[in-house]
C-alpha cells in the first residue's frame, strides 16, 4: 500500500522574539498572566530534540524581522547577535534538514514601508487585504531576501495571519514572482490560512504562469496546541486532551485519523508560542506524544514529508491535484 503524506506546520518561529507578544495590545493571555516577550534558546533546543527522536519533517517559517525589531541580519532589538546566530546556526544544522524553511512575511507585526524600514499604521494582515502585485512581491521579494542573505534556501512563504487572502490572485502571482526574482527557482509554495477545507484536501496547484508552477499546501488539522495556550490547564490531563485530539493513544480517532479516512493528506499545524506555552512548553510534550503514537499506530500508512517533497510531489504531476472549487 502506497503511503499518505504527513508533514508538520510550524507557524511562528523568530530568533528570541515572541510575535504572539506584540499581538496583545495588554501583553496578557486570555486568562490574566503575562505573556512572555522573548524565548530562550534552549526552547529550540528541545523542540529539535523532539522532531529528530519522532523522525518528523515539514514546515518551519522565520519572521524575519519579528515583531519590528530589527532584522536577521542587522540585529533584533536588544538581542546579543551571538544569540541570533546560535538560534540561526541550529536551524540550519537541525531543522532545515527536515523542514523546509521560510519567512512567514517580514514582521507578523506592523507592515512596512520597505524603502525605509519605519512601520505603517496597519498590521501586515490589514495592509495586504488591498494590495496588488506590484506593491506584494517586493515586499514579499525583501522577506525572501533577508533568508537568503542569512544562508537559507527559500523558495515558498507562509501567510502571517490571512495574507493576502482578499486579493488572492494578485497574492499567488507576486508569490511565484518573488521567489523566482531573488531565488532563481521556477517552482514556489506557499501556504495562505482562511480557506475552508474540503474533508480529502491534499496540496494543489495554485497558479501555473510563464513556465513556472506555485503549489498551495494547506493544513488539515486544528492546532490543538493552542487550547492550552488559551485556556492555561497545562497538568498532564490537559496534555493528554491535546495529543488526543490530533490522534488518540490506540491511533482510532482524532483529526489526523480524520483526514486519512477521508482520503486527505494530514498536515498537522502549531505555533511556536502554543508550544512554547508561555514557558511551560506544555503544547511541545503533547506534539511529543502525538510523534510517538504516529509512529506506533501508522508507520505502515504514512510517511513524513517536507513541504519542498510535497511540492515536488504535486509538480511531477500535476494533473493529479488541481486546484478545488471554494465556495467562499
Amino acid at each position: 500500500m502506497k503511503k499518505v503524506p504527513i508533514s508538520f506546520r510550524i507557524d511562528d518561529p523568530a530568533p528570541v522574539y515572541s510575535t504572539f507578544y506584540t499581538h496583545r495590545a495588554n501583553h496578557l493571555t486570555d486568562y490574566g498572566e503575562p505573556i512572555l516577550e522573548k524565548f530562550p534558546n534552549s526552547f529550540l533546543f528541545d523542540f529539535c530534540d523532539m522532531i529528530e527522536r519522532n523522525g518528523m519533517k515539514g514546515k518551519f517559517s522565520i519572521v524575519p524581522m519579528v515583531a519590528n525589531q530589527g532584522d536577521i541580519i542587522n540585529g533584533l532589538g536588544d538581542v546579543p547577535r551571538e544569540e541570533i546566530d546560535e538560534w540561526l546556526d541550529t536551524v540550519k544544522k537541525r531543522v532545515a534538514p527536515r523542514f523546509t524553511i521560510c519567512p512567514e512575511m517580514l514582521t507578523h507585526s506592523m507592515a512596512i514601508d520597505i524603502k525605509t524600514g519605519k512601520a505603517l499604521d496597519e498590521n501586515e494582515n490589514e495592509w495586504s487585504q488591498h494590495q496588488s502585485r506590484e506593491t506584494l512581491t517586493p515586499y514579499i521579494a525583501k522577506a525572501l531576501s533577508l533568508l537568503k542573505e542569512a544562508g537559507f534556501d527559500v523558495f515558498g512563504v507562509t501567510s502571517p495571519w490571512r495574507f493576502g487572502f482578499d486579493v488572492r490572485d494578485e497574492y499567488a502571482i507576486s508569490i511565484s514572482d518573488a521567489v523566482y526574482e531573488v531565488c532563481g527557482k521556477e517552482n514556489a509554495w506557499f501556504t495562505l490560512g482562511g480557506l475552508p477545507m474540503p474533508a480529502a484536501a491534499k496540496a494543489w496547484v495554485e497558479v501555473e504562469r510563464d513556465g513556472r508552477c506555485l503549489v498551495s499546501i494547506p493544513s488539515t488539522t486544528e492546532d490543538r496546541t493552542w487550547q492550552i495556550l488559551t485556556d492555561g490547564d497545562m497538568s498532564e490531563e490537559a496534555i493528554l486532551k491535546c495529543a488526543d485530539a490530533y490522534i488518540t493513544e490506540d491511533g482510532r480517532d482524532g483529526d489526523i485519523i480524520r483526514v486519512l479516512e477521508n482520503g486527505g493528506w494530514p498536515i498537522m499545524i502549531s505555533h511556536w508560542q502554543s508550544m512554547y506555552t508561555n514557558g511551560s512548553s506544555a503544547g511541545l510534550r503533547a506534539i511529543d506524544i502525538v510523534g510517538k503514537r504516529i509512529k506506533k499506530n501508522l508507520s505502515d500508512r504514512v510517511e513524513w514529508m517536507s513541504f519542498e517533497e510535497i511540492m515536488n510531489m504535486v509538480i511531477a504531476d500535476k494533473a493529479a491535484y488541481p486546484k478545488p472549487v471554494f465556495n467562499d
